[in-house]
């Protein structure tokens, strides 16, 4: 008997069986996913997936940074990273990054005002009062960088004979009977600054123990480490409210624009004891243009602050500057503030040595 072979059906069987491995073998090296969410390229290199509609929107020297990719109900992915290294952060920013949870900080695009400025501190002096008890008086600002370290004013260890002794952290109320107070262990003023002048006006205090606060608040604020363009920022202190007005026991927020050093040199004079050169590099300075806000008399040492979405952290909070000087109160003069990224080194040198 002749055998008889359906050339045919061989063939269309043979096509089923390379489809069926071609599948097997292109789930094995793809993953579950949505696009936009985190990957990382088979070069370690991290990035965000994208859709073949948002891969299409891409440049020529996007698509060459993107490989890898993974199916999202039958839409095929790809892996796209725009940096051409992995990234790799300084220790001072990475250890900011750690202490945050993947978490948003705003409620229906309204900042949380519970705890909204848990970084925040205030640095108490200790006086005698007339009768005889002793008290503390809070009379500088700073900013939380670490569970141990603050950032602060150098100006403010003279405002007397004695060094303050204890720092309220937490953006409290400054009456509050349940705020806890912690102990300062070191002052490390800025190798740098001389008194009264008014360059190099930055120090960092360091607490006996470790501050922390309950998530998914973060208790330190991250340290700029770039140039920053004129841009909206957040001046923060317990200052006066008005010039020669009395002092608030309540945090006080209020929104102002950085400016050009070129302008604001415009607005000060130099002073061969306290500003010889002018406003430089090192200073940054901050107005309201309708001369209705500014940071006061007793802000001093208080943060600027910006604010930059980043990807899994949600909305972070860095300190730019530290309130140094200014003219009066809301004049329309801009105060000017120390530029915390001109010291990023010698803050992480300090922390971390």
């Amino acid at each position: 008997m002749r055998r008889v072979c359906n050339y045919s059906n061989q063939h269309i069987i043979f096509d089923i069986i390379k489809w069926l491995i071609l599948v097997l073998l292109f789930s094995l090296t793809t993953e579950a996913c949505h696009s936009s969410q985190e990957c990382y390229t088979p070069q370690n290199f991290r990035g965000y997936y994208y859709g073949p509609e948002e891969y299409k929107s891409l440049t020529d020297s996007q698509k060459a940074n993107c490989e890898g990719n993974c199916v999202d109900n039958d839409e095929t992915l790809i892996c796209c990273t725009f940096h051409p290294q992995p990234q790799k952060y300084r220790l001072l920013y990475q250890s900011c990054l750690d202490a945050h949870l993947p978490v948003q900080f705003i409620t229906s695009g309204v900042v949380a005002m519970s705890n909204e400025f848990p970084f925040m501190a205030a640095l108490g002096w200790r006086v005698n009062e007339y009768d005889g008890t002793e008290s503390i008086a809070y009379r500088c600002g700073g900013t939380m960088i670490g569970s141990r370290y603050l950032l602060t004013a150098a100006h403010c260890f003279y405002h007397s004979s004695d060094d303050p002794v204890v720092v309220r952290p937490g953006g409290f109320d400054l009456n509050s009977t349940t705020a806890v107070d912690y102990e300062i262990d070191q002052i490390i003023e800025h190798p740098d600054y001389i008194y009264p002048g008014l360059y190099n006006d930055i120090a960092i205090v360091r607490i006996s123990q470790e501050y922390s606060v309950s998530p998914p608040f973060v208790a330190r604020a991250c340290v700029w480490y770039k140039p920053l363009e004129e841009e909206q920022v957040t001046a923060i202190g317990y200052g006066d409210t008005h010039f020669a007005g009395a002092s608030s026991p309540l945090l006080m927020k209020t929104s102002l624009s950085t400016i050009s050093n070129e302008e604001c040199n415009q607005h000060y004079e130099q002073d061969d004891e306290m500003l010889s050169s002018g406003i430089v590099a090192t200073q940054l300075c901050a107005k309201d243009h309708e001369k209705l806000r500014d940071t006061c008399q007793g802000d001093s040492g208080g943060p600027l602050i910006v604010y930059e979405e980043l990807p899994t952290f949600g909305r972070m909070a860095y300190i730019v500057g530290i309130t140094s000087f200014g003219i009066g109160c809301g004049t329309g003069t801009p105060a000017v503030y120390t530029r915390i990224s001109e010291y990023f080194d010698w803050i992480e040198d300090t922390m971390f040595k």
